[in-house]
């Protein structure tokens, strides 16, 4: 139940957002197009970065159809480095549909939205909220906040004990101040820690009222890592071209290029990351896995003494990758040509690929 006067607190809302809401691209415009790449590329995304992103894309792609008509290639590597490359290839899949479908445009329509690839709840409720001014309300981890305060909710589930609150306090026909009005003040001052003396909404705030808005909401329990070892061969020939290969059928970075070696070595979680003796471990287990594949010895594998070492961290694994450099011969070009599919380039960064592949390359600007 709301006990508070509404007609006040949405006033205060939107009287703050219009003097601090932050100058953003898709809010130039709001079309439906901007709205839903902005919001597909601010999962898992800073603002900062999530802007630069888009600027770029929208550049790049002006509207569904310039999307739908590149090559999934192209897509991947204007994606590169926002993660969740599911995302994209979404993307990818819902612009083809649009361009097919309904012009290369984004209809106002409910159902038709939601059946479009990677389309989930939240960003249906953005796109039609935000874009189209429908009686949608949008909640992300900063409404959750907002309303876990003000409310002083205590439930696991809390998106679900937020939806009820936040859908009663939207105001007809304005759904797109509202939305972006809370999502803003989760943003820039309900935060991790509340800056309550710049807030519009204190009076109504049960936490802050209790001296608990600290304690609200009640934190998640901390992921545990899986700590995943990996090891790669950055073959060089002696015109500097590099040896890079494409993944298929994988689930993982599927359709993205990488270099050759090993996603998952066995090893002792117990090793520390970026030690002598996990780097011994991922060293031997690509100089082992070379030998099967070229059936040559270890005498013809030289790789050099260091290695680039990259840790990332994807979901719910760590990962700590290793890249070894391997500068072959002729014939060993050829073993390789007749055993492993991939090409050998000039430039792995024209390619696609993973972020700690494309960190390994940027160290070593190949």
């Amino acid at each position: 139940m709301i006990h508070f006067n509404t007609i006040e607190f949405i006033e205060k809302l939107f009287s703050w957002f219009q003097q601090n809401k932050r100058d953003l691209p898709w809010r130039q415009t709001y079309t439906p197009y901007h709205v839903w790449i902005s919001e597909m590329m601010l999962q898992q995304t800073q603002m900062e970065r999530g802007v630069d992103y888009f600027n770029k894309w929208i550049e790049k792609y002006k509207n569904p159809t310039d999307i739908a008509n590149a090559s999934l290639q192209d897509i991947l590597q204007s994606w590169e480095g926002l993660g969740y490359y599911s995302r994209a290839r979404n993307i990818y899949k819902s612009a083809q549909i649009l361009r097919d479908t309904y012009q290369g445009t984004i209809p106002c329509d409910e159902k038709i939205i939601a059946k479009l690839p990677g389309i989930g709840d939240y960003t249906l409720c953005a796109i039609m909220g935000i874009a189209f001014e429908k009686d949608f309300a949008t909640i992300d981890a900063n409404v959750e906040r907002v309303f876990a305060r003000i409310f002083n909710l205590t439930d696991k589930n809390l998106k679900k004990a937020c939806f009820p609150l936040v859908n009663a306090l939207l105001p007809k026909g304005q759904a797109r101040i509202y939305n972006q009005a809370l999502m803003e003040l989760g943003a820039l001052v309900c935060k991790k820690n509340p800056q309550c003396s710049l807030c519009p909404l204190t009076s109504f705030c049960i936490a802050k009222k209790l001296n608990i808005e600290n304690e609200r909401p009640l934190p998640k329990e901390k992921k545990a890592y899986v700590p995943i070892l990996a090891s790669f061969v950055i073959i060089q020939t002696k015109e500097q071209n590099i040896f890079i290969r494409q993944r298929t059928n994988q689930k993982l970075w599927h359709n993205m290029w990488e270099f050759y070696g090993i996603d998952n070595i066995f090893f002792d979680p117990n090793i520390k990351a970026n030690s002598k003796e996990q780097e011994h471990i991922a060293k031997q287990s690509i100089i082992q896995e070379l030998t099967k594949i070229l059936s040559i010895t270890e005498k013809d594998i030289q790789l050099e003494a260091k290695a680039i070492h990259t840790t990332s961290t994807y979901t719910n694994h760590k990962l700590s990758a290793y890249f070894f450099i391997w500068k072959i011969n002729q014939e060993q070009k050829q073993q390789i040509q007749k055993n492993i599919k991939g090409i050998f380039v000039t430039n792995s960064q024209e390619y696609a690929m993973a972020s700690h592949h494309r960190k390994a390359s940027l160290k070593l600007n190949l």
